[in-house]
């Protein structure tokens, strides 16, 4: 018997042994079929194109790749900072206007099945973002663009067009750029661009490098920007918004800064110089540009008498006039001066200036208020930049009986409720913001500072 049973359980082993792999079941979490070689593929839901475009479990799957190509999903959040596992699945509270989050769903609300949509600057941005069109959460979107990573995941970059709902805004992908007119104008200050000249030099691989002067009429203003004293606006042959050029962070007259979105109005006709890009398939003037010509004005024409300056007492002087801010100790005789350019003090662009030591010995100390920004340097305006509730100590060389700050316009003098007051060899300055909420500080931007010591 026991011969028997010792016989059957080697045959069984044998036959075991001689089974083919290929009729083990595959496991069931591997969806291509494991270590068959072979089962059921996913298929990709689209294949890129308009009439077919990639969803976003073809993104998170990483079957879409390219770019220029186009991509559906619903819009189920954005990301409020840098780290996209602090999504927020709402538009409530947003302020995140470069960024939105699109799924397969629209009640999605799982961080690993969102794909992450970089909104560049422009149109798009301000059709597209949460912050500004809070009722686009839970639309479905189609988008035109780049697969890339963005915050560390495939996403969707260089986004050049967009349509949501019955609206569409930019240019679809590979969009030929149409110049509309007929093209006049050498670029010169005397014989400046019109619209359609300025499209084909960047058409033409015209050097980006280059400021170019381009004649037109405001059509449109999109937004100002207090940060850095621009606005953003469009301008075309005729003041209407057909064939108009984006004009992207322009200043004002002569490079002057905009305090205010309606220093410019529609129907103002301006020559412009500055330097002209392709922005992912937005033809525009880059940063930094400025108005050489505003209704026939030139920064270099003549204006109306200036008032003269009013005259300083003691303490704190603000002059609008000329754009200077003068410190005066009462009763103190005056002696030396001596003068310091802010640009030429080796300061780093856009950076923290905690501490100026001016080279005859005496010293600058910039403090900050909790949840304000610090004082700045930047090289565009070649000034120090005082925000609001800002500080500045002053340890001078000696007693010092006046100092005199030229700032970089007539309206960045500082806040007329600032605070001042010597002793000794030292004076405190505090740039107080009390206005109510919601209303503009002032900055105080200095590019020249010029001591005068007691004698």
């Amino acid at each position: 018997m026991k011969k028997i049973l010792y016989t059957m359980l080697v045959a069984l082993a044998t036959t075991l042994s001689f089974t083919s792999c290929e009729d083990v079941p595959a496991p069931y979490d591997i969806p291509t079929g494991g270590n068959t070689g072979g089962g059921t593929t996913v298929d990709t839901e689209g294949d890129g194109t308009e009439a077919k475009p990639f969803s976003a479990a073809d993104i998170k799957s990483g079957k879409a790749k390219g770019n220029d190509v186009y991509v559906k999903g619903y819009i189920v959040g954005f990301v409020p900072d840098k780290d996209i596992s602090e999504a927020k699945f709402t538009a409530d509270g947003c302020e995140a206007t470069s960024n939105v989050l699109i799924a397969a769903s629209a009640d999605e609300t799982s961080v690993d099945k969102v794909v992450p949509v970089q909104l560049p600057f422009g149109d798009v941005r301000t059709a597209i973002n949460l912050k500004d069109n809070p009722n686009n959460l839970k639309q479905e979107v189609i988008l035109g663009g780049n697969i890339e990573n963005y915050f560390g995941k495939p996403g969707v970059k260089s986004v050049v067009w967009a349509k949501i709902g019955d609206k569409e805004v930019g240019k679809k992908p590979g969009t030929e750029i149409v110049i509309a007119g007929t093209p006049k104008g050498t670029g010169s200050k005397e014989d400046p661009f019109n619209i359609a000249a300025a499209n084909k030099y960047i058409k033409d691989g015209g050097a980006a490098d280059v400021e170019v002067y381009v004649k037109g009429k405001v059509s449109e203003l999109k937004m100002y920007k207090e940060q850095y004293h621009s606005i953003d606006y469009y301008i075309s042959e005729d003041g209407t918004t057909n064939n108009q050029f984006y004009v992207y962070g322009g200043l004002g007259l002569g490079g002057k800064d905009f305090t205010k979105l309606e220093d410019l109005k529609v129907g103002d006709e301006v020559i412009i110089c500055g330097k002209l890009k392709n922005y992912n398939g937005t033809y525009e003037f880059d940063v930094k540009n400025y108005i050489y010509s505003l209704n026939g004005k030139t920064d270099g024409a003549s204006t109306p008498d200036t008032p003269d300056t009013p005259e300083l007492k003691a303490g704190l002087n603000l002059d609008t006039t000329k754009g200077l801010v003068t410190f005066v100790n009462d009763g103190v005789e005056e002696g030396e001066t001596v003068t310091f350019v802010v640009e030429e003090l080796g300061l780093e662009d856009a950076k923290e200036v905690a501490e100026l030591p001016l080279s005859d010995g005496t010293k600058l100390t910039f403090g900050a208020d909790e949840g304000t920004n610090k004082t700045k340097y930047y090289a565009s305006k070649k000034s120090i930049r005082i925000y609001k509730n800002n500080t500045m100590h002053i340890a001078g060389k000696s007693k010092i009986a006046k100092i005199v700050f030229t700032c970089d316009s007539k309206s960045t003098v500082g806040n007329a409720t600032a605070t001042l007051s010597f002793d000794g060899n030292n004076i405190d300055y505090k740039n107080v913001f009390d206005a109510a909420s919601g209303k503009a500080n002032v900055q105080f931007q200095f590019t020249k500072i010029a001591i005068t010591y007691a004698k």
